[in-house]
């Protein structure tokens, strides 16, 4: 091997190598902007979640209250027919 041959070998993996790392940063900055998005869906998602804990909680007052009402109502009935 001649080294011209040598030089053009050498140019060729120093430019492949190049090449790669620049190849690797951009992947990274890709899956950096992904990982970003993803965490504000996460952030989203956890907003929407608490919001439904908090009306499921507001439902589940309003169907006690409900259920106490139609506890009194059937008593109320009930003792009517008795009477």
């Amino acid at each position: 091997m001649d080294w011209m041959t040598a030089v053009a070998l050498a140019t060729l993996i120093v430019g492949l190598f190049a090449w790669l790392r620049a190849d690797i940063a951009a992947l990274r900055k890709e899956m950096r902007d992904e990982f970003s998005i993803v965490r504000s869906e996460i952030a989203d998602l956890r907003r929407d979640v608490s919001r439904l804990q908090k009306e499921m909680a507001g439902l589940r007052e309003r169907m006690a209250r409900t259920e106490g009402l139609l506890d009194g109502l059937r008593e109320a009935v009930a003792g009517r027919q008795v009477a």
